[in-house]
């Protein structure tokens, strides 16, 4: 694929009214505890996340045309278990085929990862209706929820994906706090479960960072379906463009670069990246380690450049659209 084709293959968009108040209620906690005197939680709460809504992905659209993003893939994130019991939340049933509506709206420029904590006492049904979905590509699983990958009672789910040639986007990164279980996501634990089902197609989500960077690595080498995603890496290029690159020169040199794919994990809304500045910069950052920096040589070649930005996404999620 041409190097001028971006897919971004981790980003979100959501409505304050899909999130579980749970969930909301903990990142309240979250920010009452991040400075002092810290403040009362619910304070905090009717705030949480307003400033991250783009429910019809209008504003992710424009973001998309402006840093020239051809189009990207939701993984969408099952907390309706660990968000209860506190307040209302939309199931993920009915979560899921929120998604399907919009990326439908919008046709060609958006597609999604169904969420599914299989947990749910329905869950091979749940998994049943969101896999047909037409622009569903793949499930995200969220175990720092509560809940191991390799629990014999969830492992009808990989056999599953495994027989649909479906992709697991597996939330691989120590980031998250309460009230989720982060050391259920190592990707040690990622490593096991592709033990037991070896030609399960994996992408390890935000690939480890921060702490778990270079286990992730070495934790996918070698797989023949495992990928590294690096959405929210944009926090290292930002503080050390020259470390970003040195880490992708490893990844590059131990698994190859048909293994990397491009993610943001942006959120986008009228406080966070609204007009896409971000993500821009972000695709530039990555753009530039096909060109010299610093006195050391480019990390990609253009045709490197290529599959990171584009062909490996297509390949991993049957983005046939662009094949």
């Amino acid at each position: 694929m041409p190097a001028d084709l971006v897919i971004d293959a981790h980003m979100h968009f959501w409505d304050v009214t899909w999130l579980p108040e749970g969930l909301r209620l903990a990142w309240a906690r979250q920010g009452a505890g991040r400075r002092y005197p810290e403040r009362d939680p619910l304070d905090i709460l009717p705030r949480v996340a307003t400033g991250e809504s783009d429910p019809d992905a209008a504003l992710t659209i424009s973001a998309f045309d402006r840093a020239g993003v051809a189009a990207g893939l939701v993984p969408v994130v099952d907390w309706t278990i660990v968000g209860a019991p506190a307040g209302e939340h939309l199931p993920i049933g009915a979560l899921n085929a929120r998604y399907e509506a919009v990326c439908t709206a919008h046709e060609g420029r958006l597609f999604f990862a169904a969420g599914i904590d299989p947990r749910h006492p329905d869950a091979r049904e749940l998994f049943e209706q969101s896999v047909a979905h037409p622009h569903c590509r793949g499930v995200k699983l969220y175990p720092a929820a509560g809940w191991d990958l390799r629990d014999p009672a969830h492992d009808w789910l990989f056999r599953e994906l495994v027989e649909r040639e479906l992709t697991a986007v597996i939330h691989c990164s120590p980031l998250g706090g309460d009230p989720l279980q982060v050391i259920r996501s190592r990707p040690a634990e990622v490593a096991a479960l592709l033990a037991q089902h070896p030609t399960l197609r994996v992408s390890f989500a935000h690939a480890g960072i921060e702490a778990w960077w270079a286990e992730a690595l070495d934790c996918a080498t070698g797989w023949q379906h495992a990928y590294l995603e690096l959405s929210l890496w944009q926090r290292v290029g930002e503080r050390d463009y020259g470390e970003l690159r040195h880490r992708v020169a490893l990844m590059r040199d131990q698994l190859g670069a048909h293994r990397l794919v491009f993610g943001s994990d942006i959120v986008r809304g009228t406080k966070h990246d609204p007009d896409g500045a971000e993500l821009q910069r972000w695709v530039d950052m990555v753009r530039d380690l096909a060109a010299p920096y610093a006195g050391t040589p480019a990390v990609l070649s253009e045709e490197e450049m290529g599959l990171f930005l584009s062909d490996n996404a297509i390949r991993l999620f049957d983005l046939k659209e662009f094949a």
